[in-house]
């Protein structure tokens, strides 16, 4: 989603009033209450929710020990209404779904060495298949069994999730919490607590509320392979570190300002990357922090085009030859030969977002990138489900600008999933009609890395067919996914002595003190921001008077992963508000605190 949002587009799409009030703090109601943990009687009773209460009541209290029995089964949870604060989302129905409604899901569990792991990470798709009412789908993430004093033989169980959809890229995070003993259940409690910036549902909500749920005992299918794929995922899970840790080991003073690029209350977590241990704020909510913080998954909308879109077409440059960059789009989407702008438009122009085709204006000097991201029709392709339909759509409603390809960067996301479809195509070419882009990039980016599970939002097509990934945005990172993809970058694109992905492309992309890309008319402190193969160049001028051309993921609402000298990378989950735009792009607070932890002139 949009990052280069024009002045008029940002107005058009501003959200009302209310939603501003949530999304700078103003909770009221949505504010958690003390409260004692939740007793295995409460669960049982299945009363109604009363509202926020502290996370801490989702897991292990100090009393806790192991649990008294493992867990295994499918659990399975009716659709129900929530409790939301606000009471009325914006809108009420989207796409003719009701996004108060938690879904009706059915989810397989094995029980590994204390932790519940959930049969599938991937989303979990309901809302966006139309089953029941509910607007949403979601991913389940792993969580823990433990057992308390005073609950009669019954264990706990408790997991984080996030409400997703699949057209969108924003996570709605949660946690939920249920008992068990010899094959019962109680219902589930839930609540829904933290989220990044949303499209459709324009609001900034919290939910909470119990759900009636059945248990279908065992067997789980393939729970030995759970097993086996989630202790080689433990085994390679990144160790996120407290923030207080490098405060006494570099002192506070060093570290001063590191996350006052936006308001306190849009910042969701900030953290950063030494190259061998990642310090990370705690996960702020309503409701104190987030439980599990390091398992949760975070939609960071466009930052999706730079550790997907842009490490596909490195993977293949590195397996086929830098000509891959040079491939024609409408050699490999046939349906654009149809539409002369679309003759001389590259790989290499796609991943530029300089296609020359769009609906801004003419105006080039001085340039807005976000002119024309936001039209009339833009809401209409997002929403569409299927690849065929999407691709038609942004082929027929995308004239061309006087200038042609590879000339002036504007912002599209039609331009990137379009490249995503032409990949896919090339690698089908290359290695028969069953290879999947996003396969590819789990099995030969992803997994050597140590990232084992990467759910990504795709098409929605008939007849169960696999679709195709968004690859504009639609990535669910976890923070340890972010750390290690930069890390990748920072080494060049070389992986336990294999080269992964293309390397000279990587110098190109890397951190320096020349210009790299084309102009975006965005300006931070120290000048006007480039793009450049997925990637924001942010000029920084550093504390010992050299200059640098610093590389940026960014995505919708503030998400930010920044690659600086010395290999640190800056890292920010944010929910900001589309209007504050200027605020989200400037970063020069983290780089500030990075120059002083590892200066840049050195």
């Amino acid at each position: 989603m949009a990052e280069g949002i024009s002045t008029a587009s940002r107005r058009a799409i501003r959200p009302p009033a209310t939603v501003l009030l949530v999304a700078l703090g103003v909770l009221g109601a949505a504010r958690a209450v003390s409260a004692p943990g939740l007793t295995a009687a409460a669960l049982l009773r299945a009363g109604p929710s009363q509202g926020l209460i502290d996370n801490r009541a989702f897991t292990p209290s100090t009393s806790a020990a192991p649990a008294l029995e493992p867990f295994e089964g499918t659990l399975r949870l009716a659709e129900t209404t929530m409790r939301t604060a606000p009471e009325r989302l914006s809108p009420s129905a989207v796409l003719g779904r009701d996004p108060r409604r938690f879904p009706a899901v059915s989810i397989a569990f094995v029980s590994v060495d204390g932790d519940l792991v959930p049969a599938t990470q991937d989303v979990i798709r309901v809302g966006s298949r139309r089953v029941g009412r509910s607007y949403w789908d979601i991913i389940v993430q792993p969580g823990r069994i433990w057992s308390e004093p005073g609950d009669a033989g019954w264990s706990r169980a408790a997991f984080p999730f996030a409400l997703v959809h699949s057209l969108e890229g924003e996570t709605h995070n949660g946690i939920a919490t249920f008992a068990y003993r010899h094959g019962r259940v109680s219902a589930l409690r839930f609540q829904v607590v933290q989220q990044t910036t949303p499209f459709n549902v324009e609001t900034y909500f919290t939910a909470t509320g119990v759900v009636r749920a059945r248990l279908a005992p065992p067997p789980v299918a393939d729970a030995a392979a759970i097993v086996r794929r989630y202790r080689e995922q433990r085994a390679d899970e990144l160790a996120v570190r407290p923030w207080s840790e490098l405060e006494q080991r570099v002192g506070r003073a060093a570290l001063d300002g590191f996350a006052t690029g936006l308001e306190p209350q849009e910042t969701v977590v900030a953290g950063l990357d030494d190259g061998q241990n990642f310090y990370a704020m705690d996960c702020a909510t309503p409701a104190g922090p987030l439980p599990w913080c390091e398992r949760a998954r975070f939609g960071v909308w466009s930052v999706t085009k730079s550790i997907a879109n842009e490490v596909a077409l490195l993977r293949l440059a590195q397996k086929y030859g830098p000509q891959v960059f040079a491939l024609r789009i409408r050699d490999y989407v046939p349906e654009a030969r149809a539409y002369p702008q679309w003759a001389r438009v590259r790989f290499e122009d796609c991943i530029d977002m300089a296609t020359g085709v769009g609906n801004g204006s003419a105006r080039r000097e001085p340039n807005d990138s976000g002119d024309g991201y936001i039209d009339a029709h833009y809401a209409q392709w997002a929403n569409t489900a299927s690849r065929d339909a999407k691709v038609a759509r942004l082929l027929r409603f995308a004239p061309a600008y006087p200038w042609g390809p590879g000339e002036v960067t504007r912002y599209r996301d039609q331009d990137m999933f379009l490249l995503g479809v032409a990949m896919d195509r090339f690698l089908k070419s290359r290695e028969g009609p069953a290879a999947d882009l996003w396969t590819m990039l789990e099995r030969e980016v992803y997994a050597p890395i140590g990232v084992h599970v990467a759910p990504t939002n795709r098409t929605l097509e008939a007849a169960g067919r696999t679709g195709q990934p968004l690859m504009a945005y639609g990535y669910y990172a976890t923070l340890g996914d972010l750390v290690k993809i930069a890390r990748l970058f920072h080494a060049r694109g070389r992986q336990g002595g294999e080269q992964i992905l293309y390397a000279p492309r990587i110098d190109e992309l890397l951190y320096g003190a020349a210009p790299r890309g084309l102009p975006t008319g965005d300006r931070t402190r120290d000048g006007e921001m480039t793009y450049f193969n997925a990637f924001w160049y942010m000029p920084y001028r550093a504390a010992g008077g050299c200059s640098w051309f610093l590389p940026q993921m960014l995505g919708w609402g503030g998400n930010v992963v920044a690659l600086y000298p010395g290999g640190l990378t800056a890292l920010r989950i944010a929910r900001s508000p589309p209007e504050r735009f200027a605020a989200q792009n400037e970063t020069t607070s983290m780089a500030v605190v990075a120059d002083r932890l590892a200066p840049f002139c050195h």
